[in-house]
């Protein structure tokens, strides 16, 4: 798109935020927010202090077609790293103290060893008195090859951000890049921050020896690797994976292992499981005894509503404290014989269930328990 058609597209936009139709059809529960991956441009429409920008809809979170999307910038930048929002926020008001500023490279992390974007700011009087920064990727003046991947780290960080899978990636000088929500989960991070940004060979304590040695190996032999085996964590647990570890290299120095991974038995939701047993069953936080989740069968037969969940707890409800305990204590000894209690039923009624009491977490410092009884 031109600078002119943005003129003409800044001109025609009201200054109040879009109308609440458009608001629902770009998002319905919260304000849009810009992506770096596909981004085409954006404008700072410094008056009112507010975005508008366009991004491709091959490379948007969830592949819709996004087009002309607007919010407060605030809200526009909020997805982005610290240190990219600080230096967007630079580039805009370079740009309006000399009229130009830039290029600036966002996106592509602290040490921009994998390639992030350079964009560059043009300020602009437009004819109703408004000041706008028009601001959008350059691929500059300069001969570097590097540039042929222009975006990469963003376009990268998308892709694992999106995936369902266990995903990391690890440049070719053996820092961590990125990582998925399922590797973090899956190898018992505490927080992520803990291993972005470090050298995988110095933290294997954190994420276990297993997934550096193959790390490290793909990255020593510049070969990728594929296979079915067991990965020691941290804890001294073990899981095991069907996973790829790809080997990579573009140009010169960008590079690095993507590793991929998904359980043996597939990529299952077992949460619905959980949902279409026809057995009631309650996970209690055995600390705070309140009701984190009950399947649809537990709501029926007790009674449940959320709101009752949330704000009473299982011996405020259903259990008196000391049939509570009863239960506890035979989960913490692994008993399997079920436990028959009295259930104070939510329409008033008592009647007398059979529990199996089974303890999860018990490594963690809430441990839940797991109430399951016959429909």
């Amino acid at each position: 798109m031109s600078v002119e058609a943005v003129r003409s597209a800044l001109a025609k936009k009201p200054e109040t935020d879009a109308p609440e139709e458009n608001q629902k059809a770009i998002a319905p529960d919260e304000p849009p927010a810009l992506a770096l991956a596909g981004l085409q441009f954006f404008v700072a429409d410094i008056s009112n202090k507010t975005i508008l920008w366009h991004e491709l809809g091959s490379q948007s979170f969830h592949s819709e077609v996004k087009d002309l999307q607007q919010a407060p910038s605030a809200q526009a930048l909020r997805n982005l790293a610290a240190e990219d929002r600080k230096t967007i926020l630079h580039l805009i008001q370079g740009a309006l103290r000399e009229g130009s500023a830039g290029p600036f490279d966002v996106g592509g992390g602290p040490d921009h060893r994998i390639p992030g974007i350079p964009i560059v700011a043009q300020r602009y009087h437009l004819a109703d008195g408004r000041t706008v920064v028009f601001c959008f990727p350059s691929i500059g003046e300069d001969e570097n090859p590097g540039r042929i991947v222009l975006g990469l780290a963003p376009i990268l960080q998308h892709f694992v951000a999106s995936s369902n899978r266990v995903v990391l990636l690890v440049d070719n000088f053996g820092y961590v890049r990125f990582a998925s929500d399922g590797f973090v989960k899956t190898f018992q991070i505490e927080d992520a921050r803990l291993i972005i940004g470090r050298n995988i060979a110095h933290i294997q304590k954190r994420v276990g020896r297993t997934i550096v040695s193959l790390a490290l190996g793909a990255l020593t032999r510049r070969a990728s690797a594929t296979g079915r085996g067991k990965f020691l964590l941290a804890s001294n647990d073990a899981i095991e994976l069907t996973y790829e570890a790809m080997h990579f290299r573009i140009g010169g120095t960008v590079g690095g292992v993507l590793f991929s991974a998904g359980r043996v038995g597939g990529d299952v939701d077992f949460l619905k499981v959980f949902e279409v047993c026809s057995a009631p069953m309650l996970v209690v936080n055995s600390k705070s005894r309140m009701i984190i989740a009950a399947n649809k069968a537990a709501m029926k037969t007790y009674h449940l509503t959320t709101d009752i969940m949330d704000n009473k707890t299982i011996t405020e409800t259903l259990l008196h404290p000391n049939n509570y305990s009863s239960l506890l204590g035979a989960a913490q000894e692994g008993a399997e014989i079920p436990m028959s209690v009295p259930v104070n039923m939510l329409n008033g009624q008592t009647k007398k269930k059979r529990f199996r009491a089974m303890l999860i977490d018990k490594d963690s410092k809430e441990p839940k328990l797991v109430l399951e009884t016959r429909s």
